[in-house]
């Protein structure tokens, strides 16, 4: 099949979803044959097996769009095999149920392009299922703009397993929010400020709890850890949450409505714990020791500026991989690591290199 048409299926068109439709999707490269035939959303779907003119997606997707089926992805690429096109499903969701599917559609014939973080850091038994079926049937799963964005730091972890290095360490402001938002925080501001402005540019999660409970770092984690061959699980991974216990289980509504009280609960934690801290910055680390026991955490740290992260420009992440060959000297990645922009772009490299593959197969 590899000179069969690829079909490309769009799960979630929000942010991210809508940037790749709007400035990517019209870019595909005609020798490869490929185009978008099917566009979910939570409640509504449209399908149209000879391709979605791209650049008026959203005026048709208005006129054309039907109710969501619960069976509709599996409908489509019921219809996509028949049609003899090989189906590739675009998960731009932030949706564990979602992820949950991958087994049965890789069954059905799908390769998948996640930005969804769910699936690589599920459950050890689910994760493990994952990958038999889909080596069982052969599909692709790319998945690079789960961690960074679009900064290639697991193709950098894939090459170092590869050429028989040891990975021992990697460690980050892996959060591209968290970064802008304390690259921009200093003592005695209201943090809440700098969490909104950042839910305003897209950079944080729609709940901005995620990120600053540190949920969002530590699925990162273990994503870069499994990518390092480690066995390790959420769990696993001790994080600091910067949100006080009394806001961490209300409404996303009734957090906003009380974020004085947030901005309390952080202060009194500075106050105590950092007191001469102009700055700070939210790390997260994986490492595995001489015994081969692994571990990971996350921590708000306060920086100077001789740190390399009060150096950074405002939202730019930055790896720091240690490993057997680069042990004194360790190999960093830096970079652009939160928006819709740059991740956007990373969904569409993915996209660009299965295409790719499937050429070639």
């Amino acid at each position: 099949m590899s000179s069969a048409e690829v079909a490309i299926g769009v799960i979630g068109v929000g942010t991210i979803g809508g940037y790749w439709l709007d400035h990517f999707a019209p870019t595909l490269p005609l020798p490869s044959r490929a185009r978008v035939t099917a566009i979910f959303r939570r409640q509504q779907q449209w399908l149209a097996p000879r391709g979605i003119d791209t650049k008026h997606w959203r005026e048709t997707f208005t006129k054309h769009a039907q109710t969501r089926q619960a069976d509709g992805i599996e409908q489509w690429l019921q219809v996509t095999r028949q049609r003899e096109q090989q189906p590739v499903l675009l998960d731009l969701t932030a949706d564990k149920t979602i992820s949950r599917r991958y087994p049965a559609w890789f069954a059905a014939g799908a390769h998948i392009i996640s930005a969804n973080k769910y699936a690589g850091s599920s459950a050890w038994s689910f994760y493990q299922e994952l990958q038999r079926v889909r080596r069982q049937y052969q599909r692709h799963w790319l998945y690079n703009t789960t961690v960074g964005a679009g900064l290639p730091i697991l193709s950098a972890l894939q090459e170092r397993c590869l050429c028989g290095d040891q990975v021992q360490r990697v460690e980050g402001n892996l959060s591209g929010s968290l970064s802008w938002i304390f690259q921009q925080y200093r003592a005695g501001d209201k943090l809440s400020d700098w969490v909104l402005k950042a839910q305003e540019m897209g950079l944080t999660e729609p709940d901005p709890r995620l990120d600053l409970g540190g949920m969002d770092v530590a699925r990162k984690l273990v994503i870069l850890a499994r990518e390092a061959g480690w066995k390790l699980q959420l769990k696993d991974i001790s994080m600091q949450n910067l949100v006080p216990v009394s806001l961490q289980s209300i409404s996303a509504t009734d957090f906003v409505a009380r974020l004085d009280d947030f901005d309390q609960a952080f202060d009194a934690w500075r106050q105590r714990e950092h007191p001469n801290a102009e700055q700070f910055v939210y790390l997260g680390y994986v490492a595995r020791d001489s015994t081969g026991q692994t571990s990971g955490g996350t921590r708000l740290q306060p920086i100077d500026d001789s740190s390399l992260y009060a150096r950074l420009p405002a939202g730019n992440a930055n790896f720091t991989v240690q490993s057997r060959q680069y042990d004194a000297n360790p190999l960093v990645i830096q970079g652009p690591g939160a928006g819709p922009e740059v991740t956007a772009a990373g969904v569409h490299s993915d996209v660009l290199q299965l295409i790719a593959r499937l050429k070639n197969s």
